[in-house]
């Protein structure tokens, strides 16, 4: 997505960055000689709009409330997990030896990390579990989602429910958190993986399945957000004669036509300045 040619923009204010004329809806375009002026853009603007979206999906609150709750709960249970991750990774860097040998009590930075763990694994696994199986029910008895939704839409959400279900027998097979900076320690260090038992390996074989599955789907939208928001929504930056923008857009113009659309007269030849300045003739009839 980098490094696809120019995306076209909406054009459409006011845009976040542009914390002065957000509010009312402006742009730097109302200034007189805006083009000799710096345009200045706020990465605390494009926050204040990006947050409340990821963390409280207020576009679903505002525009589908009946959805809200299921897919707020459903997000916040992935957000645990994955914040699971990274805490469990600073585990078994810092106590991952103490649990693995079976060294001495745990620091009080150790013992923190551990019942953060074990809090973050419980909540994750419930609250996810609740969301997914409730958007699940939505999809199915809402008329207007499941006549809209495909099996792809079904089987990601039964795939993410795996993941917390699994997680949730983990917790009741017994020292889940224990099993789970074990593995940590393991990778990180390159130790002989112990036998961590059965609810274990479905947990971890289910959730590196995800991670190798997730790539091909939609629900890559959790990053790609940043191209469909940054460079397109509010991608503003004028084009400016001697600029970046207008060597990547001349770029563009050099590129080859092979459209098969009649009006475009592409022959594969032709490059996109060529049809766009020629003389356009009128059909004759």
């Amino acid at each position: 997505m980098a490094s696809t040619p120019i995306h076209l923009r909406w054009e459409l204010y006011p845009v976040a960055h542009d914390i002065r004329r957000f509010k009312y809806g402006g742009s730097f375009l109302e200034e007189a000689d805006w083009y000799t002026k710096k345009i200045h853009k706020s990465m605390l603007g494009e926050m204040r709009v990006m947050l409340p979206e990821i963390l409280l999906l207020k576009g679903v609150w505002e525009y589908n409330r009946g959805l809200w709750f299921w897919s707020f709960t459903f997000h916040i249970g992935l957000y645990l997990l994955t914040a699971l991750i990274f805490i469990l990774t600073l585990g078994g860097i810092i106590i991952g030896p103490n649990i693995f040998y079976g060294y001495d009590a745990l620091s009080l930075i150790g013992k923190i990390i551990y019942s953060l763990s074990y809090a973050m694994l419980i909540a994750g696994c419930v609250i996810g579990t609740i969301g997914t199986l409730g958007l699940i029910i939505k999809r199915s008895t809402d008329r207007e989602m499941s006549t809209s939704s495909s099996f792809g839409s079904y089987f990601n959400l039964i795939f993410i429910a795996a993941i917390f279900i699994s997680g949730l027998v983990l917790l009741f097979s017994g020292n889940a958190v224990d099993k789970l900076i074990k593995f940590y320690y393991s990778m990180i260090t390159f130790q002989s993986m112990p036998n961590l038992g059965a609810a274990f390996a479905v947990h971890a074989v289910i959730s590196g399945l995800f991670i190798l599955y997730l790539p091909f789907t939609h629900m890559t939208h959790f990053f790609m957000k940043y191209f469909t928001y940054h460079k397109v929504r509010w991608e503003d930056t004028p084009n400016i004669r001697g600029s970046k923008l207008e060597k990547k857009i001349q770029e563009q113009l050099s590129y080859p036509v092979t459209w098969s659309a009649p009006h475009i007269h592409a022959d594969g030849k032709k490059n996109w300045a060529d049809i766009a300045t020629e003389e356009v003739k009128k059909d004759e009839k």
